[in-house]
């Protein structure tokens, strides 16, 4: 563990403790003493010897084991704060300024090289990153493995382009991120992971203002050498710019352009029906006529492999990093391994999700994928259309067919997000265990992580089984009250779905389901929408925020001391708190419109999507947001920011 957490443990007063220890210890003493006084005065002087011996032994036994029982419960008095004890934001961030600021790892340097690779390509340019066939990938260009650097010096001399690891170093990396560890040791072996074993993508995705374009990934190879120049916004945009106006046709890569989301999709009901065996029979088909390409044949042994009982038999594909001082919280449960490298602190992970919702759903849509926020997601945007501060990631749901065509097309992509927002790159991984129910161990299908913090996106596939649903009661049998559930066993009928329709979450487009309401009560219960003090958090619904009851329990005064006449909060409506006037400053756009637009969770007021937009980023990208702090480029902790949306 750093530093920066023994600081919150807090000192056990021995004094203290010792009055209240031996107190319960004083009665079996007392008992053992008075004991002699009770035998009978005509015992002759031996036995008067004997009890005054048996006296001393006691005493001299309880001297001895007093000492021992006082350490044991300091211990564990210690253990208890020290595992129990929520970590300080505060010290989480000044850690994490403190990592910035001595790592020479600048993400928008791998960005620059992608986009002038780009442009040398429409000028059938050599380029070091590429041949015209795709781009070279590294880890190492595109994650800070500086945490990694006492194992992994010598690995980029003996090979600078990081084609080859010590087999002790690939044996050190390869631990499970499930054995149980130090803080320390995580984040190394993480790092020696990525370095040294970690899959490369298949295919890189890069999105512009108004397209995506899909690089395939050629091989293995680090470049490094420049990836500490000093690279800015300002010259990415030029960059894009050019890009942006250019021509594709000189290109061997796909563009798509990005879209705004429909306002509703109808899923045909057979998407959510996958056989794996009806798959496969197809395909041996296919293959014994000799009619079957190359790709099918990959899906086939892809099929085959999996669902010979893989499923029922695997571990948890998705690892997390498992910490030993950590068992209890469980801060590092949601983050993803190998991409675990620190403690994230709750406004940053909310920065994060911010960002990583906006380009999964322009992602998916791009690529017709029907997805939406379901659960806890969808809970928190029920109460403000944004997520709860407390939630660690987004719940995402989709068809199983969907899923699998997800996963035949982009398992192993890495997406860029446009340099315009941020500097985040998206891992996206399908899990082999997506085609069968399993042994309960993995009941997330897919993820979509930010590599820089290894926070994500959970997706999970729902499908049409045979099996029973948990409940008595008869469902008609017809398409519209058809019952699919996800591998957590959580059932829906289609109607309760179907169709999803388009809203507004952490002001960017996304879809939900079609009976909010419904769905909501059936998960959480009766007071789900009603409850207003929830996790040590109390909604305040006169400024639609959730606040930590660390700050203030309920409103202070009244609305007319709360706002000046700016409509912004005071320093006493603001509870005396810079953190929740800049939070407020932050939400108040995408609340403002989730209350004009849903007065009935279930019917939203008409609007014009086009006409409407999507609301500008509002969060500061992590990495920007320390970097600004650290070179003094702004004189503030404030994370909000405003960046337009380009239509």
């Amino acid at each position: 563990m750093g530093t920066y957490e023994h600081k919150r443990l807090h000192h056990v007063n021995q004094h203290h403790a010792l009055p209240s220890l031996l107190k319960p210890l004083k009665l079996p003493l007392y008992s053992i003493a008075s004991s002699a006084s009770f035998m009978k005065s005509g015992n002759n002087n031996n036995n008067t010897n004997a009890s005054k011996y048996n006296s001393r032994y006691f005493n001299r036994k309880f001297k001895t084991v007093l000492p021992f029982l006082l350490l044991v419960l300091c211990i564990y008095r210690t253990m208890k704060v020290y595992l129990t004890t929520e970590l300080n934001q505060s010290l989480l961030e000044m850690h994490t300024l403190t990592q910035h600021k001595q790592s020479d790892f600048n993400p928008k340097s791998i960005a620059l090289d992608v986009f002038n690779y780009l442009i040398e390509q429409q000028h059938s340019l050599d380029s070091r990153v590429g041949t015209s066939d795709g781009v070279y990938f590294h880890w190492d260009d595109w994650v800070d493995l500086s945490r990694g650097d006492k194992f992994l010096h010598s690995a980029r001399l003996n090979s600078p382009s990081g084609t080859h690891c010590d087999p002790k170093i690939i044996e050190y990396g390869s631990v499970s991120g499930h054995w149980l560890e130090s803080y320390k040791t995580k984040v190394q072996r993480g790092a020696v992971n990525l370095y040294c074993s970690k899959d490369i993508p298949e295919k890189l995705i890069v999105f512009t203002d108004r397209e995506m374009v899909e690089i395939p990934v050629i091989g293995k190879r680090r470049f490094g050498n420049d990836k500490t120049r000093p690279v800015n916004s300002d010259q990415l945009m030029t960059k894009m710019a050019q890009i942006n106006t250019s021509s594709t046709e000189h290109f061997k890569f796909k563009f798509k352009s990005t879209t705004n989301l429909q306002k509703q999709i109808m899923i045909e009901p057979e998407d959510f029906i996958f056989k794996p065996d009806v798959e496969i029979f197809a395909l041996q088909e296919k293959l014994n006529n000799q009619t079957i390409t190359s790709k099918e044949l990959k899906y086939l042994e892809f099929l085959e492999y999996s669902n010979n009982h893989l499923v029922d038999h695997t571990d948890r594909y998705f690892k997390y990093a498992w910490i030993y001082t950590d068992v209890i919280q469980g801060n590092a449960h949601h983050i993803a391994y190998p991409f675990f490298n620190r403690y994230i602190s709750d406004r940053e992970r909310q920065s994060v999700l911010h960002h990583m919702v906006r380009v999964w759903f322009q992602f998916a849509e791009a690529n017709g994928f029907a997805s939406w926020i379901n659960y806890g997601s969808l809970l928190g945007w029920s109460f403000n259309g944004v997520n709860m501060p407390w939630d660690t990631d987004i719940d995402v749901q989709m068809p199983i067919a969907q899923l699998d065509r997800l996963g035949r097309e982009f398992n192993k992509t890495l997406i860029m997000e446009n340099p315009r927002f941020g500097n985040a790159r998206y891992w996206l991984e399908i899990s082999p265990t997506y085609i069968r129910q399993g042994n309960g161990r993995n009941h997330i299908d897919a993820r979509f992580i930010d590599i820089q913090s290894g926070l994500y996106i959970d997706i999970s596939a729902l499908s049409h089984t045979e099996v029973p649903p948990p409940t008595k009661d008869s469902v008609p049998d017809n398409l519209s009250t058809m019952l699919v559930h996800c591998k957590n066993w959580n059932w829906h009928t289609l109607d309760e779905l179907l169709p999803i329709r388009h809203t507004y979450f952490e002001g960017a487009s996304v879809y939900i389901p079609n009976k909010v309401n419904r769905l909501l009560t059936n998960k959480y219960g009766a007071t789900a929408l009603t409850n207003y003090n929830f996790h040590n958090h109390n909604f305040q619904s006169d400024i639609s925020i959730w606040v930590s009851d660390r700050i203030c329990k309920k409103p202070p005064g009244d609305s007319e001391s709360r706002f000046n006449r700016w409509h912004e909060l005071t320093q006493r409506g603001s509870c005396n708190s810079r953190k929740l006037k800049d939070e407020y400053n932050i939400v108040k756009k995408s609340t403002q419109r989730h209350s004009d637009l849903n007065q009935n969770l279930d019917y939203p007021m008409f609007y014009d999507i086009e006409l409407v937009g999507d609301l500008p980023v509002m969060r500061k990208d992590s990495w920007d947001y320390y970097y600004d702090i650290n070179n003094r480029v702004v004189d503030n902790y404030d994370w909000y920011v405003y960046k337009e949306i380009i239509q």
